[in-house]
């Protein structure tokens, strides 16, 4: 994992501010949560509240890289299919809504809670099997909005998903 997170633009400690509690530094209580899907430590502060949150463990995703320019995570096409044995579209938009989400938080650097005010998602393949990769590039980083396009790609690197996200990112 090394270089492939974001390590300046993230408190290592927060102690005020969105989410923080009380100025307590507790122990995170999704650390192992957290750690298992690849989340760096410099990001746990920002997410004491909640984890990563139950949809993406349900999901099985797992972070490979968290930068303010490139957010990339898997998610296994087994388990997250449809009634015809193929990556469920449902699936891929939170995939992509996962990673849209978590690229703006990091604008955010803490101190602005990202919140989703659209997202739109084109299918062009079947996931079949294995893996599916999805890439979140900024379209635009504003002080009140992002937007992020997400390719998500199976493991022969066709593409199967592209999705776009609009956050909105709020004070407090």
């Amino acid at each position: 994992m090394g270089n492939n997170f974001t390590v300046d633009n993230t408190p290592t400690v927060e102690t005020s501010g969105t989410f923080a509690s009380n100025g307590a530094m507790k122990a995170n209580p999704y650390a192992s949560q957290l750690a298992a899907h690849g989340v760096p430590e410099t990001m746990w502060p920002m997410l004491a509240a909640h984890g990563v949150g139950t949809l993406v463990e349900k999901l099985g995703i797992k972070f490979l890289e968290i930068t303010r320019d490139r957010v990339v995570a898997t998610m296994p096409v087994e388990g997250n299919g449809q009634v015809a044995g193929i990556l469920h579209g449902g699936a891929s938009v939170a995939l992509a809504e996962t990673l849209g989400s978590f690229a703006a938080a990091v604008h955010g650097a803490g101190a602005k809670k990202p919140v989703g005010v659209d997202i739109s998602a084109t299918h062009h393949r079947a996931g079949v099997s294995g893996l599916v990769t999805g890439v979140c590039t900024p379209i635009h980083l504003g002080r009140t909005l992002t937007t992020h396009e997400i390719v998500i790609s199976d493991e022969s690197g066709r593409r199967v998903c592209t999705s776009r996200i609009t956050n909105m990112l709020l004070e407090g």
